[in-house]
């Protein structure tokens, strides 16, 4: 016979228990089954066996007793009124107490059997009373956590799969005496469903990242494919409520946007020479707004992407350099000074608006208007 069947066993109600009744009925008697020991006797019956029928049978003798008992019939009544009316609610309240105790006992006799019968023991701690106190949460070869019930809301990250397994175990036993709740244990299941597979799609695309890295030039179609795989990677954790800080899927992702970096690098100098724009200026960076400076063949790209009218505007007679769009709305020049970038490359270049001409009205570009001229600029960009 196995633990858990034992436990089940010892502690099932006698069949054979018969209340100690006579007359007249000891009605205070049964206030010994507030908070009593759970194999204490009251009336003959253990308080853990006590059930509202037995109660029932303790009623129907005091009103036997009160019709047919010694002494004078209306203390008879008086004392069977008084038990039913102020010992008979209490009673039931107390019995309805000791069933939950007896409740909790046997779901603590369980819990210890599940542990104990099966590796769950190589993982689970339970306190002194018998409840779930922790779990050891494994996250590949090295690294470990321990998770007591109230912490597993917050999730358990990328534990191995095996841990999920264990994890769920442990927030079942956690729910079943309240230390946690059953949204926990909902999601910890669900997420232990789709962690193996998910992992193995994680290890694949992280894969297939350095693969196409390691090639000179990747296609175009074969990186959208990656950046596709990586949206639908991020959309499952984000589904799963799993954090996207997975160290080989963040270094994918750095992966992809360098390789994304290179090729749109590649074809926004194209771009950029194609629309008459200097060679050297598809390397160098605009200052749209303050401390904000973006490539400038990313900035020529996004217009003509968007179907502005961008060119290139050679040195006036004051030898600045500049470049208009425009658009159906607006039309903006920006003539530009060009700076080293401090600390950085001295052959890439910091592109700062020195004045503007928008729609023809000419200005000063300074600290104090740099953003509202790089408004009308991002307007015109936008095609607006």
């Amino acid at each position: 016979m196995n633990i858990l069947v034992l436990a089940t066993l010892c502690s099932a109600p006698s069949a054979h228990a018969e209340l100690r009744l006579s007359c007249p009925v000891q009605w205070e008697q049964l206030n010994a089954l507030r908070g009593a020991e759970l194999n204490a006797s009251v009336m003959g019956v253990k308080v853990r066996d006590w059930t509202p029928e037995y109660l029932d049978q303790v009623r129907r003798k005091s009103e036997e007793c009160s019709r047919s008992g010694t002494g004078p019939e209306s203390l008879r009544k008086a004392e069977h009124m008084d038990g039913v009316s102020r010992v008979y609610p209490a009673a039931k309240q107390f019995i309805a107490e000791n069933a939950d105790r007896v409740q909790q006992e046997k779901t603590r006799d369980q819990i210890g059997a599940t542990v104990q019968q099966s590796d769950l023991k190589r993982v689970i701690t339970l306190d002194g009373k018998g409840l779930p106190k922790s779990i050891t949460i494994v996250y590949g070869p090295t690294g470990r956590a321990t998770k007591s019930c109230d912490m597993l809301s917050s999730g358990i990250g990328y534990a191995t799969a095996e841990s999920y397994g264990q994890a769920v175990q442990f927030a079942r036993m956690c729910q079943q005496v309240g230390l946690t709740s059953a949204e926990t244990v909902t999601n910890l299941e669900r997420q232990a469903a789709a962690v193996p597979t998910l992992y193995k799609a994680l290890d694949a695309f992280a894969d297939r990242a350095k693969q196409l890295a390691a090639t000179s030039n990747p296609a175009e179609g074969q990186l959208k494919e990656l950046e596709v795989q990586q949206q639908k990677l991020s959309g499952q954790l984000r589904a799963l409520q799993l954090p996207n800080n997975d160290e080989a899927f963040v270094a994918a992702n750095k992966t992809v946007a360098e390789m994304r970096e290179r090729v749109q690098m590649a074809a926004c100098g194209d771009q950029a020479v194609k629309a008459g724009f200097p060679v050297s200026w598809k390397a160098n960076y605009i200052v749209m707004e303050l401390n904000s400076p973006e490539l400038f063949c990313n900035f020529v790209q996004a217009a003509q992407r968007n179907g502005a009218q961008i060119r290139y505007l050679s040195a006036g007679l004051l030898s600045k350099e500049g470049f208009e769009v425009k658009s159906p709305k607006r039309t903006v020049q920006v003539f530009t000074q060009a700076d080293r970038m401090p600390g950085g490359d001295p052959s890439v270049k910091v592109m700062t608006p020195v004045s503007a001409k928008i729609d023809g009205k000419s200005t000063d570009v300074t600290r104090t208007n740099l953003r509202a001229v790089a408004a009308e600029l991002i307007a015109a960009m936008r095609n607006q």
